[in-house]
């Protein structure tokens, strides 16, 4: 059975999941789909990237990914397969990939070989990124999709955390459903800084947070602010039976600032 992925910033509204869904079960006899996310904010390729990266990793072998966020064509960009750990994850040269997959490993293939099935270009998944499954499905191989590439030819990186003797200066990379955010820090770098030091993190006039929790039940108060370590190992601000970014106002890209006590 062939496994295939898919993660977009489509939402349930439209009908394009139901139609790529249809295409992809026409082109391949035996397959299984898995819905990843279709709510990833509109064109938000950090929190794509931020998805991608705890969701799809440790899928087995040969699994394909389709990953269509801000994904067209220019003459900056292309359509690609970027191949790690056996794995194959179809996408733009938009920055994402390089996002993703960071200092790994990867083998990467434009998909130049691959015409659209009509002269507009504004879903590719359909007219592209469908016939791709098709091959990788029967040879998983990206021999006859096009040309090897030696990098991406766009950059972006994960915006770090900044570490001062007497401060963390990180910010808000992730915003699940519930409204907890996560921070860019991990939490075997935040230990590190710490080094043995206590913190002070104000979120607001009215609440400052000075310990890691081990959970949410940790705060025996409804409604409190708490830090904890989500199960990605970053560092998440949440509210029992709440929504911390909506009530303090925290969006992606907010900047948390972590003091450390001398």
């Amino acid at each position: 059975m062939q496994l295939v992925t898919l993660t977009t910033d489509w939402g349930t509204k439209d009908w394009y999941n139901g139609q790529i869904k249809g295409k992809l079960y026409s082109a391949v006899k035996d397959i299984q789909i898995v819905d990843i996310n279709h709510n990833i904010n509109k064109f938000d390729l950090l929190s794509t990237a931020f998805v991608v990266k705890q969701a799809c990793m440790d899928f087995p072998e040969n699994t394909i990914h389709i990953i269509d966020v801000n994904t067209y064509e220019d003459k900056d960009r292309s359509f690609v397969v970027v191949k790690y750990n056996n794995q194959f994850f179809i996408c733009t040269d938009n920055g994402l990939p390089s996002m993703i997959f960071e200092n790994k490993q990867v083998e990467i293939t434009n998909l130049q070989n691959i015409l659209a099935e009509s002269n507009y270009y504004t879903f590719a998944v359909l007219d592209v990124f469908v016939k791709v499954v098709g091959i990788l499905s029967e040879k998983h191989s990206t021999e006859s999709l096009g040309q090897v590439l030696d990098g991406f030819c766009v950059e972006s990186y994960f915006p770090q955390a900044s570490i001062f003797p007497s401060s963390i200066a990180c910010q808000v990379i992730y915003i699940d459903d519930y409204g907890n955010c996560y921070l860019n820090i991990d939490d075997v770098t935040f230990t590190k800084a710490l080094a043995g030091r206590g913190f002070e993190l104000r979120v607001d006039a009215d609440c400052t947070i000075s310990r890691i929790s081990s959970s949410y039940q940790d705060a025996t108060i409804i409604g409190k602010a708490l830090l904890t370590v989500s199960s990605t190992h970053n560092l998440e601000l949440a509210i029992r039976e709440d929504n911390f970014a909506r009530l303090l106002g925290y969006e992606i890209g907010s900047k948390v600032i972590i003091n450390i006590k001398a």
